[in-house]
């Protein structure tokens, strides 16, 4: 009966203690239910940064890091794993910076949101997209200040050049050429200041000259406008001119178109009566009697009967 006893003792103290065990596990592990993971991926050296190093999104603690690793993928890249609450809010436009803790050199990842794709990003898995990490603005400055060297270190040697023993010898030159033309030139002005005072009588007389011109030009409007009084009578002078000149072209087309060709036939007329009077006068001469009996028949011609040749005999 006793030995019953301390089985079943021992029994329940096994139970016990695999409940307390269980307890202990769940209330140890009880932070990383709520978790889940992502990839992040980083083109830049993660100086300072390792496993359990926090997570922060907008200065709020959400996660560490697991595991830091080389992308197998990329010969520069380096992969990282980060656990963050289920509850935080990652999107697309999610993106990472390394930041640093004081002075101790140690960095965490600082999620920042761009908002460019508000859509949540599934947690790792197959095919999910992963985190870009960017460099900080203290890494660009420090990357930015090795090509700041080098401008310093060309814009140096430029300045050596240019301030080289020839130029400098050059400069001084130029320097000492200056200073003697501004000795000229102040020799010069000197010497025009007379030339100067003289100039104001010029123009005294230019301002008289000027004044003869204003009354000259005062007396040729007047003289333009008595022109202009008369032009109307030129202008009827012009007009009567265009009169004559308009009667002298009905003239002559009168005397070209109609008078000259009536004498011209009146002429042709006279010609063809005088030609009509001479054949009258012609045949009085040769037969006077037709006058009183008529004209007679024409003289026998040649082969007719009673044709006399001239000369011949009866």
């Amino acid at each position: 009966m006793e030995s019953r006893s301390n089985v079943i003792a021992a029994g329940i103290f096994v139970i016990l203690f695999t409940a307390g065990l269980l307890l202990a596990a769940l209330w140890l592990t009880s932070d990383r239910l709520d978790l889940v993971q992502y990839r992040v991926i980083s083109d830049i050296p993660v100086t300072g940064l390792h496993p359990k190093a926090a997570v922060r999104l907008r200065g709020v603690d959400v996660g560490h890091v697991d595991t830091i690793a080389f992308d197998p993928h990329s010969s520069k890249g380096v992969l990282l794993t980060i656990s963050v609450d289920r509850s935080a809010p990652i999107t697309r436009g999610t993106y990472g910076q390394l930041a640093y803790q004081g002075v101790t050199g140690l960095s965490f990842i600082a999620l920042e949101d761009d908002g460019s794709n508000p859509q949540p990003l599934a947690p790792d898995s197959a095919g999910a997209a992963p985190i870009q990490l960017r460099a900080s603005v203290l890494e660009q400055i420090t990357a930015s200040s090795q090509e700041l060297l080098k401008g310093a270190v060309l814009a140096t040697t430029r300045i050596n050049a240019l301030l080289s023993t020839e130029n400098v010898a050059s400069l001084g030159a130029t320097l000492r050429n200056t200073q003697a033309a501004t000795e000229h030139i102040a020799t010069l002005a000197a010497e025009l200041r007379p030339a100067a005072r003289s100039l104001q009588g010029v123009e005294t007389d230019a301002r008289k000259t000027f004044g003869q011109v204003d009354l000259l030009l005062g007396d040729l409007r007047g003289v333009s406008a008595e022109l202009g009084k008369h032009l109307g009578a030129i202008d009827e002078v012009g007009r009567g001119a265009e009169s004559v000149g308009a009667a002298s072209r009905a003239l002559q087309t009168a005397l070209v178109g109609e008078t000259l060709p009536r004498l011209s036939g009146a002429i042709d007329d006279l010609a063809r009566t005088s030609r009509t009077f001479d054949r009258v006068l012609l045949d009085i001469d040769t037969q006077p009697r037709s006058l009183l009996f008529g004209r007679g028949p024409p003289p026998p011609g040649p082969g007719e009967p009673g044709f006399a040749a001239p000369g011949g005999s009866r």
